[in-house]
């Protein structure tokens, strides 16, 4: 088998890994301090490949350089790099910013700040000089025709929910114009119904509720509750009153 072919089975096997460790890590983070669980990956599935290509950018990049704050310096750079341009990518693609740091001090145009470049650059270093040679030597035993097998499965897997996800983004930027209209059209109606009754207007939330659980895709009302920061371009209110009818709509925090 080619050797080039099973290093970049390899690479890619540690690109998996390392984007379900940052799902676990931004997991964690939510439940101790949103007291919930909050899927964070943007993916169906549990994984947050901007922490995988985050991994093996430093891995690369670095690889000749083994001094601790060197590595550190490097690392939270290369990261906040890449977090500003998918950032910015997500926007111009899709017309949605997923995060936004903008209250958050020593920021860039509220795509990246200083915390961030700290925990990359801390976790970049440790995963680089402690954990990555560990992670070489247990898929080093793996055998060629396993790894080829396990690779193409999971590239396939990662390809489809790729696309499904896309998809579901695509169409997310067309539904909110229709839905903060239809919005609007809701709230003006029960500001026009002074005599209202509450439990007419808890029967009418119930009934947005399920008009927009039918509208928006499980994946794309997911992702509006677990980016509370989340905004669009052309409708930038729509998205926290969505949130407002969604049931679990203490949305998580800013990526």
């Amino acid at each position: 088998m080619p050797y080039v072919l099973i290093e970049i089975e390899r690479v890619f096997l540690w690109f998996l890994l390392y984007s379900f460790v940052g799902w676990v890590w931004e997991t964690v983070l939510n439940i101790f301090t949103k007291k919930r669980f909050v899927d964070r990956g943007m993916l169906n599935g549990p994984i947050c490949p901007i922490y995988g290509f985050g991994a093996v950018i430093v891995i690369f990049a670095l690889r000749d350089e083994h001094q601790w704050l060197a590595v550190f310096l490097s690392s939270g750079v290369l990261a906040c790099t890449l977090e500003y341009l998918t950032s910015w990518s997500i926007e111009k693609m899709f017309h949605v910013r997923f995060w936004d740091y903008s209250n958050k001090p020593f920021n860039i145009n509220g795509r990246v700040y200083l915390n961030g470049f700290i925990a990359f650059g801390l976790g970049a270093t440790l995963v680089k000089e402690l954990v990555q040679p560990h992670v070489e030597d247990v898929i080093d035993l793996i055998p060629p025709v396993v790894l080829t097998v396990v690779s193409a499965v999971l590239l396939v897997i990662l390809l489809a929910d790729l696309a499904v996800t896309i998809a579901g983004l695509r169409s997310l930027h067309n539904r909110l114009g229709t839905i903060e209209t239809d919005i609007k059209r809701w709230k003006s109606k029960e500001i026009a119904k002074a005599d209202v009754h509450i439990t007419n207007a808890d029967d009418r939330a119930q009934e947005i509720s399920a008009d927009l659980h039918k509208r928006l895709s499980y994946q794309q009302r997911r992702l509006i509750n677990a980016y509370s920061t989340m905004r669009t371009q052309h409708a930038p209110h729509v998205l926290e009153d969505i949130r407002s009818f969604l049931p679990g709509n203490k949305a998580g925090g800013n990526k």
